[in-house]
């Protein structure tokens, strides 16, 4: 955990807190991918966004991904758009973007629309247990007519794990706060993931402890390269951290 010193620290807290019911009326539903159905998976760049697109990719058609181009908050990392299109590229699906935060931007309500005419069904996030932003995207997908889907909700982290490790999904560390800031540039493998445990860091990153960069995933046709330059500091609103300037490759 971050330091219980900062008020930064408490204010993520209370805001991850600060709505206690999901508001969805049944929680298993939410979890659920339409089967042979069409939908459009919102993506980060990152694990959770990954792992959630794999499961969905299972049962379901996914047309494209949307990638919200300023995500300035703390819980959220932004990656440049040559890795996103890497990755859409070893996906062989289309991604669009959407400029600003899903949750402040009418432009995601619309690509949503366009999509919902085009015959999709659904949207897929990665969102595992933040009921405020869960809730914002059910009233977004309520709002446009599509099914909320987020196949990682309440899961515990040790599945979670084991999904990343049975789908092949890989990642890079590529954003730390300072408790392990050893750690970035690091691959979050079985070693990184048990020395988190231990530590008493969320060992999903869900505190934003840190963010990650997907590489390989199993529905990937090739995995994507990597070759760091540089480890910087910079600061946000909520303190330091350290990330990788890396550049990205087949």
């Amino acid at each position: 955990m971050w330091s219980a010193e900062s008020r930064e620290d408490i204010s993520v807290m209370e805001e991850l807190m600060e709505e206690e019911i999901l508001n969805y009326e049944d929680e298993k539903v939410l979890t659920e991918i339409p089967k042979n159905k069409k939908g459009v998976a919102l993506c980060s760049g990152g694990k959770d966004s990954g792992l959630a697109l794999s499961i969905a990719c299972e049962s379901a058609e996914i047309v494209a991904l949307i990638n919200c181009c300023e995500q300035k908050h703390p819980m959220f990392h932004q990656h440049d758009t040559d890795l996103m299109e890497l990755q859409s590229q070893s996906l062989k699906i289309p991604i669009v973007y959407s400029n600003g935060h899903w949750k402040e931007s009418t432009e995601i309500e619309g690509l949503l629309k366009k999509y919902k005419s085009q015959g999709v069904e659904f949207v897929v996030f990665g969102d595992i247990c933040s009921i405020k932003n869960a809730n914002r995207k059910i009233k977004l997908c309520k709002d446009v007519g599509l099914i909320p889907c987020m196949p990682l909700w309440n899961k515990t982290y040790d599945w979670l794990f084991e999904e990343m490790k049975k789908r092949n999904l890989k990642c890079l560390l590529s954003s730390v706060r300072p408790q392990i800031k050893d750690f970035v540039g690091k691959i979050l493998d079985d070693e990184i993931y048990e020395k988190f445990k231990k530590m008493e860091i969320n060992s999903f990153g869900e505190m934003g402890e840190f963010h990650s960069t997907l590489l390989d995933l199993d529905i990937f046709e090739f995995p994507i390269k990597y070759e760091i330059k540089s480890v910087y500091k910079c600061e946000d609103k909520f303190g330091e951290k350290w990330e990788i300037n890396a550049k990205y490759s087949k």
